[in-house]
């Protein structure tokens, strides 16, 4: 059974991810920060789920994740976990400080626990990471600076991992969904959710089930399928 440690794996698209591979099979060490009910939920539908509550500003639970990773010894991760939110403001109107406490709680967690799993990887000779973007990247919506250059600094860092450690049998690839209507977004004014959805290319919501299909092909691609950036929005090329 392959082991996956997967972060903020309770609710929005990574709780989708997160059910998909548990029920194709995978062991999964899910994190969870707020409500415990949704990822107790998961662990009782699941024998092989284990929810991992933290908070990943502070630097003694980290450790103690980090010591539950060595424990758990997993052979994928995925970096899913984001807090703050998507649309803030402009970026002129943005404080340093914003910037600053965005990156040390999202971008800094995300490389400290990859370090830990790409020297666990190293020496089994074998790994999967896999991180989760966002095509607003691409097409970015006013108000999203913070949010899509902490998405930008992963892809650039996803560009390194995969090259540095393809020799070490592992692979790295990035996944930028489209739009993805979750309690991340609760902020967001309803219009501009309704036109996102309605220039979406299918004139549909992408699901958090299509990503995970993609998680897949990352997991499964083989060690040629490598430094990919994988954008699932209908209408990139």
């Amino acid at each position: 059974m392959k082991k996956v440690v997967l972060t903020g794996g309770s609710s929005g698209i990574g709780k989708e991810i997160n059910l998909f591979l548990l029920e194709k099979g995978y062991e999964v060490l899910f994190t969870y920060c707020h409500s415990e009910a949704p990822a107790k939920e998961i662990e009782h539908q699941f024998s092989h789920a284990k929810a991992f509550r933290i908070d990943f500003t502070s630097g003694e639970q980290m450790n103690a994740f980090q010591a539950q990773i060595e424990t758990f010894d997993p052979d994928i991760l995925i970096n899913n976990y984001y807090s703050g939110s998507f649309i803030d403001t402009y970026f002129h109107k943005t404080e340093a400080e914003k910037i600053l406490e965005d990156f040390k709680n999202n971008v800094m967690p995300a490389l400290q626990i990859t370090q830990k799993c790409i020297n666990m990887f190293r020496k089994k000779k074998l790994g999967r990471i896999i991180n989760i973007l966002s095509s607003s990247m691409v097409s970015p919506a006013i108000g999203t600076s913070v949010y899509n250059s902490n998405k930008a600094y992963l892809l650039q860092m996803s560009k390194s991992w995969a090259v540095e450690n393809v020799k070490f049998g592992i692979t790295c690839n990035s996944v930028s969904p489209s739009f993805i209507p979750t309690g991340f977004h609760k902020d967001m004014d309803e219009r501009m959710k309704e036109m996102i959805v309605s220039g979406y290319p299918l004139k549909d919501k992408l699901e958090g089930g299509d990503v995970a299909n993609i998680i897949e092909l990352c997991i499964n691609g083989g060690k040629h399928f490598n430094g990919n950036h994988l954008f699932v929005d209908a209408s990139h090329y």
